[in-house]
């Protein structure tokens, strides 16, 4: 999965309209822990199941996100 794809699928579960490679849940206030399920239930959405493989529990930003799934 690409990086953009990512950015993507975040703008949609959050429901915001700008992000880029360097947000996170440090800058993004929408990316709290509903967000962040958001964001999985998205991803597993996406990749038919197999990001719910990997823990992405402690994935909060763009770049952990996709490191973490560039190994699906």
């Amino acid at each position: 999965m690409t990086q953009e794809q990512i950015i993507t699928i975040v703008k949609k579960s959050l429901k915001i309209k700008t992000i880029n490679k360097n947000s996170s849940s440090k800058n993004i206030e929408k990316w709290d822990s509903l967000g962040h399920l958001n964001i999985m239930a998205q991803l597993d959405k996406k990749t038919k199941g197999k990001s719910s493989k990997i823990d992405l529990t402690n994935c909060t930003s763009i770049k952990t996100l996709s490191k973490a799934l560039s190994k699906i």
